[in-house]
């Protein structure tokens, strides 16, 4: 335990959570910026941006929280699974071998394929976190292949990938979801597991109007806000320009398009510059004036897990959002019609035209996200859940080590 009398977190992730430039680093950034007064925590971040986010070690320090960063290096090993091969990283097992050596210590770990890193001895009393379920997104994509080929070798992946899911799921002392439909699927393959669910907050962005932006306005009728260097987002932004956009032309000629988040690949940043109704921002420090300006807020994601915090964040600005079924998993205990939920792409594009055509039925959207938004969790409240499985961990970790 540090001199400060408050338990000791390790916290295992693949990137700095500063600055909070995806879903993933802003639940971190906002759990840990609430818990850093509570518990002494060190992040260990294995990176595969290593000197993006060494440049920003002084953000962590500001929360009260230290941060160790390390660059991944890619194994060539084929009998260990991608997902795994793409975070090895022996400096930071080497580093968590020595620093786990102490005893009482929490160790909270984001994701299965991370595990790996932590020494074998240390892993019974780990909290591990899965903001996904990896293996499902593999089964995902297979369904979608256009070619036997390329849906098997998916498939095979996939069950690779559960494979190590279902070894990481038994080793540790509490497996943690981020919705209850993931923490009840983990319980169903492992039944003698703790599980538990540890939810997302909601209210980062807060509920202060932007001023009005004449621009933005103009530019984001239709709003796509996602992190696009994760492929799953990226498919998303492609189906938005290939299929659902120039349907929605068809019916609104002076519809614009804004795709706003961090990473955008080449291809896609000349899509924004070769179409004059599509605008392809990058980053940008704070999404809540384009969803303020957005009339709808799309998400048609065909691949994903967990819960959505783009969909968290529209439906806490009061957002008229109009998603398929992937990108609302987590969010069934909504009230119903919160979100224009569509099941294909002509259909996410005829309920955007229709709200696009038309104010009223917008309005009753917006008013219907307003009424969701209520249902939402805060951070503070999900900050709270995480504390009191670390203070439960501790506990147990202290009296394991305490002389007989």
């Amino acid at each position: 335990m540090s001199s400060s009398a408050r338990p000791v977190v390790v916290f295992l992730t693949h990137h700095l959570p500063w600055p909070a430039r995806s879903g993933g680093r802003v639940r971190e950034a906002q759990l840990l910026q609430r818990l850093s007064t509570r518990f002494d925590i060190e992040v260990v971040a294995v990176s595969k941006v290593s000197d993006f986010d060494s440049r920003h070690i002084e953000d962590a320090t500001r929360y009260g929280v230290r941060a160790r960063i390390f660059a991944t290096q890619a194994m060539e090993q084929d009998h260990v699974v991608p997902l795994i091969r793409r975070h090895s990283a022996p400096a930071a097992r080497d580093y968590l071998t020595y620093r786990l050596r102490q005893p009482a210590m929490v160790v909270h770990v984001e994701g299965h394929y991370l595990l790996g890193l932590v020494p074998e001895q240390v892993r019974p009393a780990v909290l591990l976190v899965e903001h996904n379920i990896e293996s499902a997104l593999f089964e995902q994509r297979a369904a979608q292949c256009p070619t036997p080929a390329e849906r098997a070798t998916l498939l095979r992946e996939g069950a690779r990938t559960r494979c190590d899911e279902l070894t990481a799921w038994r080793r540790v002392r509490i497996v943690g979801a981020v919705t209850q439909e993931d923490a009840d699927a983990i319980s169903a393959v492992v039944p003698d597991a703790d599980v538990r669910c540890l939810p997302n907050g909601a209210d980062h962005l807060g509920t202060e109007s932007s001023p009005p932006d004449t621009a933005f306005r103009e530019s984001a009728q239709l709003l796509f806000i996602a992190n696009l260097g994760y492929e799953p987002n990226l498919r998303a932004a492609r189906l938005l320009l290939a299929e659902i956009f120039p349907q929605i032309l068809r019916r609104c000629p002076d519809a614009t398009l804004a795709i706003v988040g961090s990473d955008p690949p080449a291809w896609l940043v000349k899509a924004g510059h070769r179409e004059p109704r599509v605008t392809v921002t990058g980053w940008v420090p704070n999404v809540a004036p384009w969803l303020d300006a957005a009339h709808v807020v799309v998400c048609p994601l065909t691949v994903g897990g967990g819960v959505k915090v783009k969909v968290l964040e529209a439906l806490a600005r009061g957002c008229a959002v109009v998603a398929t079924p992937i990108a609302l998993q987590g969010l069934r205990h909504l009230p119903p019609g919160a979100v224009m939920e569509c099941a294909d792409t002509p259909a996410v594009a005829e309920a955007c035209a229709r709200l696009l055509a038309c104010p009223q039925e917008r309005g009753q959207q917006r008013a219907r996200a307003v009424q969701a938004a209520r249902h939402l969790p805060s951070w503070d409240l999900a900050a709270d859940v995480l504390a009191n499985t670390w203070s439960e961990l501790a506990d147990t970790v202290a009296s394991a080590t305490e002389p007989a």
